[in-house]
């Protein structure tokens, strides 16, 4: 994954999960949007890794 993607993947994760407690949401909107903040940062980290661009290959 190149370097700018993964940054543009961990800010928005970071946007999603600053929304969950700057907004004026439902709580389930609030959840759902904490959950997909976490899961781009945690996607975005695993890809980085070698064992990421391993699955990458295995899956492509």
């Amino acid at each position: 994954m190149g370097f700018w993607v993964m940054i543009l993947v961990l800010v928005s994760g970071a946007i999603l999960i600053y929304l969950t407690f700057a907004g004026r949401f439902s709580k389930t909107v609030k959840y759902i949007a904490f959950l997909a903040g976490l899961l781009l940062i945690a996607g975005a980290i695993f890809l980085s890794t070698p064992d990421g661009a391993e699955f990458v290959m295995k899956i492509t």
